[in-house]
């Protein structure tokens, strides 16, 4: 399925900075076949359009004392919009939290979580997040084993 506005050429050149966002203009522009300049235009396009959001370095969480990822489906007591805002105001403030979705289902959210072992974990549910809100209920799952981890999306 093509993604609109974006040609064969812009493709190849997102899948290459996925894999290597330091990756020079001459190289994508070896990569497309196209001039240096071309290709710099290109990802300024992109850039501007917020197809490509930002460039960042993966740190590896265990090498830095985070050895515990854990998934927490959140579900609130109250439904008013009012509360809903500051339940993403303080989330979004917390940077254990690496992720938060709103979900279908049971639950209302789910969060991906750090943490540098289970006591900090344990610390962080109970005085950082539930204390914050009207929580009905939590339920989490720690992660045992990453099987698969990537941030590159399937463009081709």
């Amino acid at each position: 399925m093509p993604i609109p506005d974006l040609d064969k050429t812009d493709i190849k050149i997102l899948d290459k900075l996925q894999s290597d966002a330091r990756a020079s203009h001459q190289e994508l522009s070896d990569l497309v076949h196209l001039s240096a300049p071309q290709c710099f235009r290109r990802v300024k396009k992109m850039e501007e359009a917020g197809v490509i959001d930002r460039y960042v370095a993966l740190v590896n969480p265990a090498k830095v004392g985070l050895g515990v990822t854990a998934f927490v489906s959140v579900s609130l007591k109250s439904g008013q919009m009012k509360d809903l805002q500051k339940f993403k105001t303080i989330v979004a403030a917390i940077p254990e939290i690496l992720e938060c979705h709103t979900v279908t289902g049971e639950s209302d959210y789910l969060l991906k979580v750090v943490a540098p072992d289970l006591q900090v974990f344990s610390r962080f549910l109970l005085e950082r997040l539930v204390e914050h809100f009207d929580v009905v209920s939590t339920k989490s799952e720690v992660s045992l084993e990453q099987i698969k981890y990537t941030t590159a999306l399937p463009l081709a």
